[in-house]
């Protein structure tokens, strides 16, 4: 019972973020709106890490298995997508670099600072 309570938990975010999105026009997708509200509702301790815990735990360790629609979806259509693949390919190589440094950079720099202030 206490696994349902917490997937029933995150699931009202998931739905919050849905009526969000529907009725406010953000151009924010409402999955990410949802996890926005996750993370405030976190940060202001409205709840507790561990009223998510096994269930996000269990969530976040078999995250593959939620991949395999969309990968499923991609072999069906890979006709419409092997035109541009090469294009694909190198973004997703350059981003995935250009993120890598940009996430570098930002963690140096607020040790930096964190360091200076302590």
């Amino acid at each position: 019972m206490h696994i349902l309570r917490q997937l029933g938990l995150i699931l009202a975010f998931g739905f919050l973020g849905e009526i969000i999105s529907h009725y406010l026009p953000l151009g924010m997708p409402a999955s990410v709106l949802g996890m926005v509200l996750m993370l405030a509702a976190l940060g202001v301790k409205l709840v507790k890490p561990e009223q998510l815990g096994a269930t996000a735990d269990f969530l976040s360790a078999n995250m593959s298995f939620f991949f395999l629609p969309a990968a499923v979806t991609v072999l069906e259509n890979y006709g419409y997508i092997q035109p541009v693949l090469i294009k694909l390919f190198l973004i997703a190589l350059i981003s995935t670099v250009v993120t890598f440094f940009l996430t570098y950079g930002t963690v140096r720099l607020f040790r930096m600072i964190l360091s200076k202030q302590g």
